[in-house]
Protein backbone atom coordinates (compact mmCIF):
# COMPACT_ATOMS: atom_id res chain seq x y z
CA UNK A 1 0.00 0.00 0.00
CA UNK A 2 3.00 2.53 0.57
CA UNK A 3 4.70 1.57 -2.46
CA UNK A 4 1.18 2.48 -4.47
CA UNK A 5 0.80 5.42 -2.12
CA UNK A 6 4.37 6.96 -2.96
CA UNK A 7 4.03 6.06 -6.71
CA UNK A 8 0.84 7.83 -7.49
CA UNK A 9 2.35 11.05 -5.02
CA UNK A 10 5.63 10.81 -7.21
CA UNK A 11 3.80 10.81 -10.44
CA UNK A 12 1.12 13.49 -9.29
CA UNK A 13 4.37 15.83 -8.14
CA UNK A 14 6.60 14.88 -11.36
CA UNK A 15 3.41 16.01 -13.27
CA UNK A 16 2.53 19.09 -11.50
CA UNK A 17 6.33 20.00 -12.03
CA UNK A 18 6.38 19.46 -15.54
CA UNK A 19 2.98 21.86 -16.52
CA UNK A 20 4.32 24.50 -13.99
CA UNK A 21 7.41 24.70 -16.41
CA UNK A 22 5.19 24.93 -19.13
CA UNK A 23 3.13 27.29 -18.08
CA UNK A 24 5.83 29.67 -16.51
CA UNK A 25 7.64 29.51 -19.70
CA UNK A 26 4.52 30.19 -21.94
CA UNK A 27 3.43 33.23 -19.61
CA UNK A 28 7.00 34.44 -19.11
CA UNK A 29 8.01 34.49 -22.92
CA UNK A 30 7.32 37.74 -24.95
CA UNK A 31 5.63 37.17 -28.56
CA UNK A 32 7.58 39.07 -31.19
CA UNK A 33 5.99 40.84 -33.46
CA UNK A 34 3.25 41.81 -31.00
CA UNK A 35 3.11 45.79 -30.84
CA UNK A 36 0.69 47.28 -28.64
CA UNK A 37 1.86 50.69 -28.08
CA UNK A 38 3.18 53.51 -31.02
CA UNK A 39 4.35 56.56 -30.29
CA UNK A 40 2.78 59.72 -30.95
CA UNK A 41 3.73 63.53 -29.18
CA UNK A 42 5.56 61.70 -27.04
CA UNK A 43 7.11 58.95 -26.89
CA UNK A 44 6.51 56.91 -23.22
CA UNK A 45 10.06 55.77 -21.61
CA UNK A 46 9.50 52.43 -19.48
CA UNK A 47 12.54 50.51 -17.72
CA UNK A 48 14.12 47.76 -19.45
CA UNK A 49 13.09 45.29 -16.67
CA UNK A 50 9.44 46.56 -17.66
CA UNK A 51 10.56 45.14 -20.83
CA UNK A 52 12.52 42.08 -20.43
CA UNK A 53 15.89 44.02 -20.18
CA UNK A 54 18.69 44.65 -17.28
CA UNK A 55 19.16 48.13 -16.52
CA UNK A 56 22.67 47.19 -15.23
CA UNK A 57 23.80 46.20 -18.98
CA UNK A 58 22.60 49.49 -20.65
CA UNK A 59 24.23 51.30 -17.84
CA UNK A 60 27.54 49.62 -18.61
CA UNK A 61 26.89 50.38 -22.17
CA UNK A 62 26.08 54.12 -21.87
CA UNK A 63 29.22 54.37 -19.60
CA UNK A 64 31.49 52.27 -22.41
CA UNK A 65 30.14 54.77 -25.31
CA UNK A 66 31.52 57.68 -22.57
CA UNK A 67 34.76 56.21 -22.25
CA UNK A 68 35.41 55.42 -25.66
CA UNK A 69 34.80 58.96 -26.70
CA UNK A 70 33.55 57.73 -29.81
CA UNK A 71 31.25 60.89 -31.50
CA UNK A 72 28.01 59.79 -31.31
CA UNK A 73 25.43 62.12 -31.34
CA UNK A 74 22.12 60.47 -30.28
CA UNK A 75 21.00 56.45 -29.46
CA UNK A 76 17.45 55.39 -29.02
CA UNK A 77 16.58 51.45 -28.23
CA UNK A 78 13.08 50.37 -28.20
CA UNK A 79 11.59 47.22 -27.27
CA UNK A 80 7.63 46.29 -27.77
CA UNK A 81 7.60 49.89 -28.85
CA UNK A 82 8.76 51.83 -25.68
CA UNK A 83 11.89 53.56 -25.14
CA UNK A 84 14.49 51.87 -22.82
CA UNK A 85 17.21 53.78 -23.50
CA UNK A 86 17.64 57.45 -25.24
CA UNK A 87 20.87 59.59 -24.87
CA UNK A 88 22.38 62.29 -27.09
CA UNK A 89 25.71 63.98 -26.83
CA UNK A 90 27.38 66.80 -28.17
CA UNK A 91 24.82 69.63 -27.58
CA UNK A 92 22.30 67.26 -29.57
CA UNK A 93 18.65 66.78 -28.55
CA UNK A 94 16.19 64.56 -29.32
CA UNK A 95 14.92 67.47 -31.77
CA UNK A 96 18.19 67.71 -33.50
CA UNK A 97 18.06 66.49 -37.10
CA UNK A 98 20.68 64.72 -38.68
CA UNK A 99 22.45 64.14 -42.27
CA UNK A 100 21.81 60.13 -42.01
CA UNK A 101 23.23 59.67 -45.68
CA UNK A 102 22.21 56.05 -46.92
CA UNK A 103 19.59 55.28 -44.40
CA UNK A 104 17.81 57.52 -46.59
CA UNK A 105 17.87 54.53 -49.23
CA UNK A 106 15.27 52.60 -46.52
CA UNK A 107 13.09 55.74 -46.22
CA UNK A 108 12.67 55.87 -49.95
CA UNK A 109 12.34 51.83 -50.46
CA UNK A 110 9.32 52.56 -47.72
CA UNK A 111 8.07 55.34 -49.78
CA UNK A 112 7.84 52.58 -52.73
CA UNK A 113 6.06 50.35 -50.44
CA UNK A 114 3.15 53.35 -49.70
CA UNK A 115 3.38 54.18 -53.47
CA UNK A 116 2.20 50.27 -54.10
CA UNK A 117 -0.52 50.19 -51.28
CA UNK A 118 -1.63 53.41 -52.23
CA UNK A 119 -1.82 52.43 -55.95
CA UNK A 120 0.22 54.73 -57.56
CA UNK A 121 2.07 51.57 -58.77
CA UNK A 122 1.03 48.60 -59.57
CA UNK A 123 3.79 45.94 -58.44
CA UNK A 124 7.90 45.65 -58.22
CA UNK A 125 7.72 43.56 -61.65
CA UNK A 126 6.80 46.73 -63.68
CA UNK A 127 9.33 47.62 -66.16
CA UNK A 128 11.53 50.43 -65.49
CA UNK A 129 11.42 52.41 -68.27
CA UNK A 130 7.57 52.41 -68.48
CA UNK A 131 8.19 54.95 -65.60
CA UNK A 132 9.51 57.20 -68.07
CA UNK A 133 7.76 56.95 -71.53
CA UNK A 134 9.22 60.41 -72.85
CA UNK A 135 12.98 59.69 -72.20
CA UNK A 136 15.53 58.34 -74.97
CA UNK A 137 17.41 56.12 -73.58
CA UNK A 138 20.90 55.39 -74.86
CA UNK A 139 22.77 52.19 -75.25
CA UNK A 140 19.51 50.70 -75.40
CA UNK A 141 19.59 46.47 -75.19
CA UNK A 142 16.77 43.83 -74.32
CA UNK A 143 18.76 43.75 -70.97
CA UNK A 144 17.81 47.03 -70.25
CA UNK A 145 14.29 47.14 -71.27
CA UNK A 146 13.56 44.09 -68.56
CA UNK A 147 14.89 45.87 -66.16
CA UNK A 148 12.44 46.00 -63.78
CA UNK A 149 11.69 47.60 -59.96
CA UNK A 150 12.65 45.07 -57.89
CA UNK A 151 15.95 45.07 -59.73
CA UNK A 152 16.27 48.80 -58.92
CA UNK A 153 15.34 48.03 -55.04
CA UNK A 154 17.52 45.29 -54.73
CA UNK A 155 20.34 46.97 -56.39
CA UNK A 156 20.37 43.89 -59.13
CA UNK A 157 19.73 46.77 -62.32
CA UNK A 158 22.68 45.07 -64.19
CA UNK A 159 24.14 48.63 -65.53
CA UNK A 160 27.55 49.22 -65.53
CA UNK A 161 28.33 51.27 -62.06
CA UNK A 162 30.71 51.40 -59.58
CA UNK A 163 30.92 53.95 -56.90
CA UNK A 164 33.50 51.79 -55.05
CA UNK A 165 36.37 52.12 -56.91
CA UNK A 166 37.47 56.12 -56.29
CA UNK A 167 36.89 58.18 -53.42
CA UNK A 168 33.63 60.33 -53.01
CA UNK A 169 35.64 62.75 -52.59
CA UNK A 170 36.54 62.60 -56.29
CA UNK A 171 34.89 64.65 -58.94
CA UNK A 172 35.24 60.91 -61.27
CA UNK A 173 33.73 58.84 -58.48
CA UNK A 174 30.38 57.43 -60.43
CA UNK A 175 27.60 59.25 -57.78
CA UNK A 176 29.82 62.47 -58.45
CA UNK A 177 29.49 62.68 -62.18
CA UNK A 178 25.70 61.73 -61.62
CA UNK A 179 24.66 64.17 -59.64
CA UNK A 180 26.95 66.92 -61.39
CA UNK A 181 25.03 66.39 -64.95
CA UNK A 182 22.34 68.54 -65.42
CA UNK A 183 19.78 65.47 -65.65
CA UNK A 184 21.13 62.80 -63.19
CA UNK A 185 17.82 60.30 -64.09
CA UNK A 186 19.04 60.48 -67.55
CA UNK A 187 22.51 59.83 -66.80
CA UNK A 188 21.93 57.02 -64.91
CA UNK A 189 19.61 55.14 -67.37
CA UNK A 190 22.02 55.89 -70.69
CA UNK A 191 24.54 53.75 -68.85
CA UNK A 192 25.65 50.23 -70.68
CA UNK A 193 24.22 47.19 -69.47
CA UNK A 194 27.03 45.23 -67.88
CA UNK A 195 24.79 42.10 -66.08
CA UNK A 196 21.10 40.72 -66.68
CA UNK A 197 18.92 42.27 -64.10
CA UNK A 198 18.61 40.56 -60.91
CA UNK A 199 22.10 38.16 -61.32
CA UNK A 200 24.76 40.82 -59.54
CA UNK A 201 24.91 42.81 -56.78
CA UNK A 202 26.75 46.20 -57.08
CA UNK A 203 26.18 48.89 -54.56
CA UNK A 204 24.20 51.75 -56.51
CA UNK A 205 23.19 54.80 -55.30
CA UNK A 206 22.08 55.79 -58.37
CA UNK A 207 19.45 53.19 -58.43
CA UNK A 208 18.08 54.62 -55.31
CA UNK A 209 17.61 58.28 -56.84
CA UNK A 210 15.67 56.42 -59.48
CA UNK A 211 13.41 55.30 -56.85
CA UNK A 212 12.54 58.82 -56.00
CA UNK A 213 12.60 59.74 -59.36
CA UNK A 214 9.91 56.98 -59.95
CA UNK A 215 7.71 58.47 -56.94
CA UNK A 216 7.86 61.68 -58.78
CA UNK A 217 6.85 60.43 -62.04
CA UNK A 218 3.85 58.36 -60.48
CA UNK A 219 2.48 60.70 -57.95
CA UNK A 220 2.71 64.25 -59.90
CA UNK A 221 4.38 64.94 -56.36
CA UNK A 222 7.72 65.68 -55.02
CA UNK A 223 8.72 62.46 -53.00
CA UNK A 224 9.20 64.54 -49.75
CA UNK A 225 5.83 66.05 -50.23
CA UNK A 226 4.65 62.59 -50.83
CA UNK A 227 6.53 61.10 -47.73
CA UNK A 228 4.96 64.25 -45.36
CA UNK A 229 1.52 63.15 -46.62
CA UNK A 230 1.54 59.79 -46.63
CA UNK A 231 4.44 58.99 -43.84
CA UNK A 232 5.97 61.77 -42.00
CA UNK A 233 2.76 63.07 -40.57
CA UNK A 234 0.86 60.30 -39.94
CA UNK A 235 3.61 58.77 -37.63
CA UNK A 236 4.67 62.52 -36.56
CA UNK A 237 8.32 62.07 -37.90
CA UNK A 238 10.63 65.41 -37.48
CA UNK A 239 12.24 66.03 -40.71
CA UNK A 240 15.04 68.48 -41.54
CA UNK A 241 16.13 68.89 -44.95
CA UNK A 242 16.20 66.57 -47.88
CA UNK A 243 18.61 68.02 -51.21
CA UNK A 244 17.29 67.73 -54.32
CA UNK A 245 18.67 67.22 -57.76
CA UNK A 246 19.47 69.75 -60.84
CA UNK A 247 15.81 68.72 -62.01
CA UNK A 248 14.14 69.22 -58.27
CA UNK A 249 13.99 65.31 -57.37
CA UNK A 250 14.79 64.76 -53.87
CA UNK A 251 17.84 62.57 -53.31
CA UNK A 252 16.40 58.91 -52.70
CA UNK A 253 19.96 57.78 -51.80
CA UNK A 254 21.39 60.18 -49.18
CA UNK A 255 20.96 64.18 -47.87
CA UNK A 256 18.02 63.33 -46.14
CA UNK A 257 17.75 65.30 -42.15
CA UNK A 258 15.84 63.57 -39.49
CA UNK A 259 15.82 63.15 -35.90
CA UNK A 260 17.04 59.52 -34.06
CA UNK A 261 13.44 59.01 -32.79
CA UNK A 262 12.31 59.38 -36.83
CA UNK A 263 14.88 56.94 -37.58
CA UNK A 264 13.87 54.85 -34.66
CA UNK A 265 9.71 55.28 -35.42
CA UNK A 266 10.62 53.70 -39.08
CA UNK A 267 12.15 50.51 -37.70
CA UNK A 268 8.84 50.17 -35.92
CA UNK A 269 6.63 50.08 -38.59
CA UNK A 270 8.60 47.72 -40.40
CA UNK A 271 9.21 45.90 -37.21
CA UNK A 272 5.14 45.91 -37.07
CA UNK A 273 4.51 44.93 -40.57
CA UNK A 274 3.94 48.35 -41.95
CA UNK A 275 0.83 49.27 -39.37
CA UNK A 276 0.93 51.89 -37.41
CA UNK A 277 -1.45 52.28 -34.56
CA UNK A 278 -4.24 49.93 -36.38
CA UNK A 279 -3.82 52.05 -39.70
CA UNK A 280 -1.92 50.39 -42.66
CA UNK A 281 0.66 52.65 -43.75
CA UNK A 282 1.59 49.84 -46.35
CA UNK A 283 1.37 46.35 -47.05
CA UNK A 284 2.88 43.62 -44.88
CA UNK A 285 3.81 41.32 -47.99
CA UNK A 286 6.20 44.97 -48.97
CA UNK A 287 7.64 44.78 -45.50
CA UNK A 288 8.51 41.13 -45.71
CA UNK A 289 9.91 41.60 -49.32
CA UNK A 290 11.72 44.50 -48.04
CA UNK A 291 13.35 42.81 -45.15
CA UNK A 292 13.99 39.27 -47.01
CA UNK A 293 17.43 38.30 -48.38
CA UNK A 294 17.03 38.73 -52.13
CA UNK A 295 20.51 38.78 -53.30
CA UNK A 296 24.46 38.52 -51.68
CA UNK A 297 25.82 41.29 -50.81
CA UNK A 298 29.07 40.80 -49.43
CA UNK A 299 30.57 38.36 -46.30
CA UNK A 300 27.72 38.53 -43.53
CA UNK A 301 25.10 40.58 -45.44
CA UNK A 302 22.57 39.72 -47.96
CA UNK A 303 20.23 42.76 -49.38
CA UNK A 304 16.60 43.02 -49.61
CA UNK A 305 15.00 46.47 -50.87
CA UNK A 306 17.37 49.04 -49.89
CA UNK A 307 17.70 46.99 -46.53
CA UNK A 308 20.61 45.33 -45.11
CA UNK A 309 19.90 41.43 -44.35
CA UNK A 310 22.03 40.12 -41.32
CA UNK A 311 21.11 36.03 -41.75
CA UNK A 312 22.87 34.97 -39.06
CA UNK A 313 21.54 37.23 -36.46
CA UNK A 314 18.15 37.52 -37.44
CA UNK A 315 18.71 41.28 -38.56
CA UNK A 316 17.87 43.80 -40.93
CA UNK A 317 19.18 47.45 -40.78
CA UNK A 318 19.48 50.72 -43.16
CA UNK A 319 23.19 52.06 -42.65
CA UNK A 320 24.80 55.12 -43.30
CA UNK A 321 28.18 56.38 -43.84
CA UNK A 322 29.96 57.58 -40.76
CA UNK A 323 27.69 55.39 -38.00
CA UNK A 324 24.59 56.02 -38.83
CA UNK A 325 22.05 52.75 -38.13
CA UNK A 326 18.88 51.29 -38.07
CA UNK A 327 18.59 48.20 -36.44
CA UNK A 328 15.63 45.95 -36.28
CA UNK A 329 15.48 42.76 -34.59
CA UNK A 330 11.80 40.84 -35.41
CA UNK A 331 13.32 38.18 -33.05
CA UNK A 332 13.17 40.16 -29.96
CA UNK A 333 11.08 43.27 -30.51
CA UNK A 334 14.03 45.28 -30.81
CA UNK A 335 14.74 48.86 -32.54
CA UNK A 336 18.16 50.39 -32.09
CA UNK A 337 18.54 53.89 -33.78
CA UNK A 338 22.28 55.41 -34.25
CA UNK A 339 23.45 58.75 -35.38
CA UNK A 340 27.06 59.63 -35.31
CA UNK A 341 30.32 61.27 -37.16
CA UNK A 342 32.39 58.36 -36.97
CA UNK A 343 34.50 59.19 -40.18
CA UNK A 344 37.95 57.91 -38.62
CA UNK A 345 38.74 54.72 -38.68
CA UNK A 346 37.72 52.54 -35.11
CA UNK A 347 35.16 55.03 -34.24
CA UNK A 348 31.75 53.20 -35.21
CA UNK A 349 31.07 51.25 -32.18
CA UNK A 350 27.72 50.23 -33.16
CA UNK A 351 28.61 46.35 -33.51
CA UNK A 352 30.06 46.68 -29.23
CA UNK A 353 26.43 48.64 -28.38
CA UNK A 354 24.40 45.88 -30.23
CA UNK A 355 26.25 43.29 -28.84
CA UNK A 356 25.58 45.13 -24.88
CA UNK A 357 22.21 45.15 -26.23
CA UNK A 358 21.86 41.99 -27.16
CA UNK A 359 23.67 40.73 -23.74
CA UNK A 360 20.83 42.54 -21.79
CA UNK A 361 18.10 40.89 -23.74
CA UNK A 362 19.29 37.39 -22.52
CA UNK A 363 19.69 39.23 -19.08
CA UNK A 364 16.51 40.11 -19.11
CA UNK A 365 15.35 36.13 -19.74
CA UNK A 366 18.16 35.41 -17.09
CA UNK A 367 15.77 34.94 -13.88
CA UNK A 368 13.32 33.40 -16.00
CA UNK A 369 15.76 30.90 -17.38
CA UNK A 370 17.43 29.92 -13.89
CA UNK A 371 13.58 29.11 -12.77
CA UNK A 372 12.97 26.86 -15.76
CA UNK A 373 16.21 25.18 -15.21
CA UNK A 374 15.68 24.79 -11.50
CA UNK A 375 12.32 22.87 -12.42
CA UNK A 376 13.88 20.85 -14.73
CA UNK A 377 16.57 19.73 -12.50
CA UNK A 378 13.77 19.06 -9.59
CA UNK A 379 11.90 17.07 -12.38
CA UNK A 380 15.04 14.99 -13.07
CA UNK A 381 16.17 14.29 -9.35
CA UNK A 382 12.35 13.13 -8.19
CA UNK A 383 12.78 10.69 -11.13
CA UNK A 384 15.61 9.14 -10.16
CA UNK A 385 14.44 9.54 -6.51
CA UNK A 386 11.61 7.63 -7.15
CA UNK A 387 13.11 4.85 -9.56
CA UNK A 388 15.85 4.00 -6.65
CA UNK A 389 12.82 3.78 -3.90
CA UNK A 390 10.74 1.43 -6.32
CA UNK A 391 14.04 -0.56 -7.32
CA UNK A 392 14.42 -1.30 -3.67
CA UNK A 393 10.94 -2.20 -2.78
CA UNK A 394 11.12 -4.62 -5.62
CA UNK A 395 14.48 -6.19 -4.36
Amino acid sequence: MKLRVLQVFSFALLLLLTQGYFVYAESTAISPNIISYFPDDEWTATTPEEQGMTSSILDEMMQFIDDSDAPIQGLVVTRNGYIVKEQYWNYNTENSTHHIFSCTKSFTSTLIGIAIKEGFIDNVSQRVLDFFPEMTIENMDSRKGNMTLEHVLTMTTGLDWNEWNISYTHPDNMYNQMFSSPNPVQFFLNLPTAYDPGTHWVYTTGASHLLSAIIQQVTNMTTRDFAEEYLFEPLNMTIGGWNNDAQGINNGGTQLYVTVRTMAKLGLLCLNNGTWDGNKILTEEYVTQASTSHVYAQPDFNYGYQWWIDPTHDLYSARGSEGQYVFVSPEYNVVVAITARADEAGEDISETILTYIQQSLTDGFGGRLEILQIVAVAAIVLCVAVVAVLYKYRS
